[in-house]
């Protein structure tokens, strides 16, 4: 049985996406997405920074949903939490609770938190700024259809992850 959705966005998709130079063709309805993620500066910079920036400090490590959720915080009596679904996580500060929100978002396991809250405030513009040039570039493949955008973005996140995880 077709699906007609996915028929349609099928029939949207271009035939080759260009990215920072290089050309990706789309055969079948399969999108790339592992080149995509080897091409995209700011993906290898997102994965870079957290390799030389965070790892190379003394860390913590702190356990998240493990899955792609919208995170928000909340600011309570005692500090702030970092809700995503179910789970909340409790920050002592907004540096601390920006940044697990940021990976809760990304949807990764686990991930290791600088001891030092200052070293954390320095990287946390740098790592928002890298996720919203992720989601523009993704954004910016296919303007289209908003179904294919999402679908990309938690692709691209999964690659995301997939690299974190081996910096261990």
């Amino acid at each position: 049985m077709r699906n007609p959705t996915r028929e349609r966005q099928r029939a949207a998709l271009p035939q080759a996406l260009h990215l920072e130079g290089k050309i990706f063709e789309i055969q079948n309805g399969k999108i790339p997405f592992r080149e995509i993620f080897r091409s995209c500066a700011p993906c290898r910079s997102l994965v870079e920074l957290y390799r030389r920036r965070v790892l190379t400090q003394q860390t913590r490590t702190i356990r998240l949903l493990g899955r792609k959720h919208p995170a928000k915080i909340l600011n309570t009596l005692l500090g702030f939490e970092v809700q995503a679904s179910y789970k909340r996580i409790q920050c002592p500060d907004l540096v601390t609770a920006r940044y697990i929100r940021l990976f809760s978002e990304i949807g990764c396991h686990s991930i290791q938190l600088p001891y030092d809250p200052t070293q954390t405030a320095d990287l946390i513009p740098e790592f928002e700024q890298l996720l919203e040039a992720i989601v523009r570039q993704i954004h910016s493949l296919f303007p289209q259809e908003a179904s294919v955008r999402q679908y990309s973005v938690r692709q691209i996140f999964a690659c995301i992850r997939t690299e974190l995880r081996t910096l261990r």
